[in-house]
């Protein structure tokens, strides 16, 4: 019998490999669609053999969309101003890593397979360790193997599964994103002035491999804030109820210093690797100098690198990012609000209604919590409790009731959910999303009732524990899957609620039916050039 865990790991590598067969058995299939959209230029001096038609056939379905920006900025670098809106962290890991196999395969592959190997390979296994991270994540802040153990197997089948396997930046950036929040929960570990410091690693890498990753910091800042509130500031309180000469009474704040300078350190480790990219990005392009490309590359479409001429060179502060998205691809404040647009909001409505409405139902259940931030109550009623007689407030039963956890999270989700609709382009809220919010997750676990079956029933469990005789202790959160799962599914591999079970309520059934179909009709679409999220 597998342990949650060990299901989790295993459903996320299954997942990956179904993903990658159903965009190999339709690419072959269905015929492309011609989208008129970028293209990497193709070296005509570049050999293909036998070898890589077949790594053509097997992931070429893979290579579609912005996957061709991130090949070409990893086997050729920034050659275009335009390519400038894909951060240069997930193309550096899969041309290294390219480089690592051509001195085993380059006889008999050419670096563009390898580059496409590399990507599928990477995306592989950060798509297992983000489905981990997920889970530790899920454990700490919801309390409840259940509930973290479906929102993992949820996240292993999510509606934007093919750009985690696609040769796109998702993977990379929900494992750094889920370990920034991971980091930021965590009680110990080179914590200094109730701080993690190396919670700006993963942040910092976040925020150069998508632009969204800035938003990161928020959890940071969160973090740091609550913990001011809810240690030191009663910790100096005790400490000056029982302090006997007030000439000590300015030492009371050096925690509230040694905070402000433990988070500005973390802060600012955090931004160097993005202020150092926007340094690499304006000395490219602002400074004139020969660009060295060659003729197949010397595109006079786009702007060349050593050009000078961008008009983001001449801002006061010269940050190419939103220049790029408004020019070439015409992002703004409720620009991409068109009748032609419609479908597209289609796309994207399930999982911006999914957040928006369960958020704000959190919001208003817990109104009272929202107020004060998501801090604990007998902190905000501290020194007032014998005062004033507190009753709580009988909540309803719903996600997120009365937990503080949430709060951050659900914020977080509003903000992206919003941002989404307002100002980029709506379809791509699905795998923003999907891979920079665990909320779409924890909300389908917590509204998705499994329906029993034989082997779940909980007298058949315990027979089948004393048949087995393993002479262990069964742990309890064991047995909570097992009652989830049954008993079959927890020795296999690959069958789990999600694909197996019969849901019990329309409610359950939406969210098993919008789960699989976006990841089977998603993947079909996107590996044929279709419109998709």
């Amino acid at each position: 019998m597998y342990s949650p865990r060990q299901k989790v790991l295993w459903f996320a590598f299954n997942s990956r490999v179904a993903v990658i067969l159903i965009q190999a058995i339709f690419n072959a299939v269905i015929p492309d669609h011609d989208a008129n959209v970028f293209v990497s230029p193709e070296d005509p001096t570049l050999r293909k053999t036998a070898a890589d038609m077949v790594v053509d056939k097997l992931l070429g379905g893979m290579k579609r969309w912005d996957a061709q920006y991130f090949i070409h900025i990893a086997q050729y670098g920034y050659t275009y101003e335009n390519c400038l809106a894909f951060l240069p962290l997930y193309p550096l890991i899969i041309r290294y890593l390219a480089f690592m196999f051509s001195s085993i395969l380059g006889t008999f592959l050419n670096f563009h397979s390898l580059l496409l190997i590399s990507a599928t390979i990477v995306n592989f296994v950060l798509f297992i360790k983000s489905a981990d991270i997920l889970h530790s994540l899920s454990l700490r802040v919801l309390r409840s193997e259940c509930y973290a153990y479906k929102s993992t197997i949820l996240y292993c089948v999510n509606p934007a599964s093919i750009f985690f396997t696609a040769p796109y930046s998702e993977t990379l950036f929900a494992f750094m994103s889920f370990y920034t929040m991971f980091k930021c929960t965590e009680n110990e570990s080179l914590r200094f002035a109730n701080i993690d410091i190396t919670s700006a690693f993963p942040a910092a890498l976040s925020m150069i491999t998508r632009s969204n990753g800035l938003v990161n910091l928020g959890f940071i800042f969160y973090t740091s804030f609550k913990n001011v509130i809810e240690r030191t500031l009663p910790e100096i309180v005790n400490k000056y109820r029982t302090l006997k000469h007030r000439v000590m009474l300015p030492f009371l704040f050096l925690p509230f210093l040694t905070s402000s300078v433990a988070l500005f350190i973390t802060v600012i480790v955090a931004l160097i690797p993005y202020l150092l990219v926007q340094l690499y990005n304006y000395f490219k392009f602002c400074t004139i100098n020969d660009h060295n490309l060659p003729e197949f590359l010397s595109n006079t479409e786009y702007i060349l690198p050593g050009s000078g001429d961008s008009p983001w060179c001449n801002y006061s502060i010269p940050l190419s990012y939103s220049y790029i998205q408004s020019h070439y691809w015409d992002v703004g404040f409720f620009n991409y609000y068109k009748l032609k647009q419609i479908p597209n909001f289609l796309l994207a409505s399930p999982i911006l209604i999914l957040i928006l409405f369960y958020s704000v139902s959190f919001i208003k259940n817990n109104i009272r919590l929202c107020f004060r931030l998501g801090l604990r109550d007998n902190i905000i009623n501290y020194g007032y409790m014998n005062k004033m007689a507190y009753r709580p407030r009988q909540y309803s039963k719903s996600f997120g009731t009365n937990d503080p956890n949430i709060f951050v999270y659900v914020v977080h989700a509003i903000f992206l959910s919003v941002f989404c609709i307002v100002y980029v382009h709506i379809q791509v809220a699905t795998r923003l999303l999907a891979s920079g919010s665990p909320i779409l997750y924890w909300i389908c676990a917590s509204k998705m009732n499994v329906g029993p079956t034989q082997s779940s029933d909980q007298n058949a469990i315990n027979e089948h524990f004393r048949r087995v005789g393993t002479g262990k202790r069964i742990p309890s959160h064991h047995l909570s899957i097992a009652n989830l799962e049954g008993v079959d599914n927890m020795y296999s591999k690959w069958k789990t609620f999600i694909i197996s079970r019969h849901m019990p309520d329309f409610q359950s059934r939406f969210i098993q039916c919008y789960f699989i179909g976006y990841l089977v009709i998603g993947t079909i679409a996107f590996s044929n050039f279709y419109p998709w999220t």
